[in-house]
């Protein structure tokens, strides 16, 4: 059976070429590039502090449409020009989700909290990042946008561990990555409780304009899968 939509053109191709979209329909499926006025005014404050970080310019509206696809979502931004994505991220976050912004420099973290003091659901923090990462291990988070993941891929390691089922981590910055490259990352030190295993997750490179990766923990882990059929037998 083969389903038609009303208002909908079949594309045709000649000399195998795609046509290109119009104009209209072009615009209804590219990101709404357009900042929060908090983006902005971060940008602005931070840029003037001397905390300027180059990101981009995808990376906000992507992170903006991961946030607005959950409900009562819990977001994690990490690194310099976290205040910034958090801003994107706050302003697709419905009224039940949290949002925790971690930058290691106090300056920067009082320029994002002057921003920032009238949402309640955000909170800001200044501390290291594997410290942090470890303080929070009891917690899961629906989105994590590390924007340090090129100069602390370690980090990544820990920050997987603590994504929920079916949870996007936005690494920007970062070159290849695969999970056997995870794999031989350094084991948790003592203490410090980590769930990451690499073969739950799986990995998508964005190439130019994001230059990132997006690695998302599956629904279903593979060692309940295993165990499942295992059990069936």
């Amino acid at each position: 059976m083969q389903l038609r939509l009303r208002g909908v053109r079949r594309p045709t191709r000649r000399s195998g070429i795609s046509p290109s979209l119009p104009a209209s329909e072009s615009a209804l499926l590219s990101f709404d590039r357009k900042p929060s006025a908090a983006c902005s005014r971060i940008r602005d404050a931070i840029e003037a502090s001397g905390f300027a970080r180059a990101i981009s310019p995808e990376i906000g509206p992507m992170a903006r449409a991961l946030a607005a696809s959950k409900k009562a979502g819990a977001f994690l931004c990490i690194g310099s020009g976290a205040g910034e994505i958090g801003a994107w991220v706050l302003d697709g976050m419905d009224h039940s989700s949290g949002l925790v912004v971690l930058v290691e420099e106090k300056r920067e973290a009082a320029v994002i909290e002057r921003e920032f003091d009238r949402d309640v659901r955000a909170s800001v923090h200044f501390q290291d990042a594997a410290v942090f990462l470890n303080d929070v291990r009891a917690h899961r988070f629906h989105l994590i946008v590390d924007l340090i993941a090129d100069e602390h891929p370690k980090i990544v390691r820990r920050g997987l561990g603590l994504l929920r089922e079916g949870g996007v981590y936005l690494a920007s910055h970062l070159g290849d990555l695969t999970r056997e490259t995870l794999a031989r990352c350094d084991q948790a030190p003592a203490g410090q409780i980590s769930t990451f295993e690499p073969e739950d997750f799986e990995v998508a490179s964005l190439g130019d304009p994001w230059n990132s990766l997006i690695i998302v923990r599956r629904v279903e882990s593979i060692r309940k899968k295993r165990r499942a059929r295992s059990t069936n037998r």
